[in-house]
């Protein structure tokens, strides 16, 4: 289980430096990599990252697995409403003194979690059209 959480956080912060290298158009330095990583962790220290929940197939899910998949978004939508508080908090808490990697950070995060938490309901959704679709057959 730490093997893979070490793996997703790698992968996390490596899609973070691409992701602000792009945008600023730029490849990052060792030391804007660094500082960016030590910015992140300091986001993710004060703010908790919700746990995505896992959808079923539809095709081949129980009624219990879709409930149980519902209640899992549910929870997931309102941890992810309370991430995206944390990170406004956060925001205010640097206010205009916010550097340019710390405003990139905060916006990849924020950007990041608002997308998957939209991507996480229309799955759950199109799971949802598939598993009611059998019932009527």
């Amino acid at each position: 289980m730490a093997v893979k959480a070490s793996l997703t956080c790698c992968t996390f912060l490596v899609c973070l430096c691409a992701g602000i290298a792009a945008a600023q158009d730029d490849a990052l330095t060792p030391g804007q990599e660094a500082e960016i990583r030590g910015i992140a962790d300091g986001i993710n220290g004060t703010c908790a990252m919700p746990m995505r929940p896992v959808i079923p197939d539809g095709s081949t899910a129980s009624q219990q697995e879709m409930m149980t998949a519902q209640t899992a978004l549910k929870s997931y939508i309102d941890a992810g409403n309370a991430y995206l508080g944390c990170l406004q908090e956060v925001e205010t808490g640097w206010g205009a003194e916010a550097t340019i990697n710390q405003v990139a950070v905060l916006n990849y995060l924020y950007n990041g979690i608002v997308e998957d938490l939209q991507d996480r309901a229309e799955a759950f959704n199109t799971a949802l059209n598939v598993f009611r679709s059998r019932a009527e057959d």
